[in-house]
Parts: C-alpha cells; structure tokens; sequence
C-alpha cells in the first residue's frame, strides 16, 4: 500500500464505509497493511498429518455440531487432530483464520456476506444450521415488552429494538420481519446490547422489544415479555442459516484436509438432527448451558446441505435492506 493511500486512510479497492460495516473496512484495510494486497496468504499453510487444526467456536447452538464430532471422534476417525478455541464473535474469527491463526471459523450469514463483500478470502465448507419454515421450530423471537402496545413487526416503528450487534443476524432478521409485515425498518431505533442484557432492559423499560434466540427468548417471556415474530422463519430465506468457514488460500493448499473435515462435520450435523440430546451434552460442557435450561429451548434446525440458494437469498435481502451496499459474488466463496 502506498503512502498517500495510508495518510488518507483508505485501502485500494474498499468503497466507502456504508451502514454497519465499519469494522469489515476496518479489517480489510489492517490485513492489506499487513500483507501488501496478498490478503489471506497468511493462511496458505500446508497441514501435515501430526499438525493441531485449530477451529475458532462461538459456544452457541448453531455449532453444536463442531463440538460434536470432537466428542464423537469424528475428527480423529478422518486422521485429524482438532482444536477447538472459543471465540465471541464472527468478527474476531475471520482475521485469525485469514492469517492463519486459525484454519477454520464459525460465523452466521450476514458478517460471512458482508465479509466475502468487501473481497476478503472466505470460503465456506459446511452447513452450521438451517432456517425452517415452521415458527414453531424457529429459536428466534422479537419480544415487546409489557404494555408497549405492540403486537405486529410492524408496530416497532417508533420504537427502540435490542439486537446483539448492529449488523448481526438478529438485526438483519428483525429489520426483514418489520418490512416484510408492510413497515419501514429505517424508522426503527436499532440498539446493540448483549442477550443476557436485555431481559432486564425489557422489564426496566429502557428499550420496548428485543430481538432474541434461545435460551433468551424463553427467559424474556417469562420475565413477561410477548412475542411478536418469529423473524427466522418468517422472514429469512429457508435453508442454509450459519456456516463453518475457512480461508480460500488454506482449501488450496489443503483440498483433502478440508473434505476430511467437512465430513466429519457433515456426521455431526446429522447425528445433531436424529439426537437433539449430542446437543444439549455439548451446550452444558463447553457452553455452561444447564441442562435444565435446554430442556426448554427450541433446539436449531441440523443439516449436512450447505443450500446456495439460501445464501444467494440472504444476500439479496441484505442489499435489499441497506445492510449491504451492492450484490455479493458468491462464486469462489462456496467450497467444493
């Protein structure tokens, strides 16, 4: 990168920061730097049969299925040797894994998206979880709290909404939930608050609705709390909800390491869906989950199919709603 191009705090080929993706740019300029353009050679290691793969988790249940074939041996049976790092969030996976700190990350769609927008080397391998269309199955709610006078997606018009972070796959749901029920999103205040947070920030009155998934959703109502939406199933594209991921210079310089991966991933998945019971043993030992607790949680929809479609929908959606600033390229970014 030259020097005129540092002094005005730009990187070649980033456009401008749009609405919620500041952090992304943020990353893309710092990895340039660090790299000079060759952004994600930091990964293009190749893995020998003794070395450690380190995948970076967020403890939720959309990857369940990662800590699963750990505890099944999975991995080992494909002649792995895994390592799993918990990590918070999306945006603190996708360097490490770029840089080769980590050789596979764990991210929902929209910072995947908006990641593989902004030209980073992201390649997804496996399927995490699914939307499905029944809400009687869907994790996540929208939960007014009492007496806000509001019953529909589109009565939060007005009205201030907790999502985790700004640009999350909450903040993306509730906003498509608002429009696809006839109102405008941008005339909804949007405030990032962490889950366990915003329970009592309901009953205090502070904010008027939360966009949730489990285990929150069911303590929010019973803290008294309604639900509104199920914004999951009602208003995102069905299939393909959460990805496991990994640096497109790694999958190069590693094909087979990647497919022994996937695999074993792909057992998990299913084993998740036939016996919802691997989930809650992994949720309580690397999550903290009490059992007691899943026992009441409406567990994700588990599936091996890594669905394009859904993700090509996501994206559209996304640019849709101004979470994106224009359409997504996805070819390169799907393993295969």
């Amino acid at each position: 990168m030259d020097r005129a191009t540092r002094r005005r705090g730009r990187c070649p080929g980033v456009p401008k920061r749009s609405r919620g993706f500041g952090a992304v740019v943020a990353l893309v300029c710092v990895l340039f730097a660090m790299t000079g353009c060759g952004v994600g050679q930091g990964s293009a290691m190749v893995i020998g049969e003794d070395d450690v793969i380190k995948v970076g988790v967020i403890p939720v249940a959309d990857f369940a299925p990662v800590y699963i074939a750990q505890e099944e041996g999975y991995f080992a049976q494909e002649g792995l040797t895994v390592k799993t790092q918990v990590m918070q969030n999306a945006a603190a996976i996708a360097p490490s894994v770029i840089n080769g700190q980590l050789q596979f990350g764990t991210a929902a769609l929209p910072p995947f998206l908006s990641a593989v927008h902004k030209g980073l080397p992201l390649m997804a391998v496996a399927n995490g979880t699914s939307v499905v269309a029944d809400p009687a199955k869907d994790p996540s709610a929208i939960v007014a709290g009492k007496d806000r006078g509001i019953a529909r997606p589109k009565d939060l018009e007005g009205h201030t909404v907790a999502v985790n972070a700004l640009g999350s796959v909450v903040h993306v749901a509730a906003a498509a939930a608002v429009s696809k029920d006839g109102g405008d999103p941008s005339k909804v205040t949007f405030v990032a608050m962490p889950f366990p947070d915003m329970i009592a920030a309901l009953t205090r009155g502070s904010i008027d609705a939360a966009s949730l998934v489990e285990p929150f959703q069911a303590q929010a109502v019973a803290a008294g709390g309604t639900v509104v939406a199920h914004p999951y199933s009602q208003a995102l594209p069905e299939g393909t909800f959460t990805v496991i991921f990994t640096a497109g210079p790694f999958a190069e310089k590693n094909p087979a390491t990647v497919a022994k991966f996937k695999n074993a991933l792909d057992r998990a998945s299913r084993l998740a869906a036939a016996d919802p019971s691997k989930v809650g043993t992994v949720l309580a030992k690397y999550g903290k989950l009490p059992p007691q607790v899943f026992a009441k949680i409406r567990v994700p929809q588990y599936t091996d199919t890594l669905s394009l479609p859904a993700i090509e929908s996501t994206a559209e959606l996304m640019e849709r709603l101004k979470f994106l600033p224009g359409p997504v390229t996805m070819e390169g970014a799907i393993w295969k």
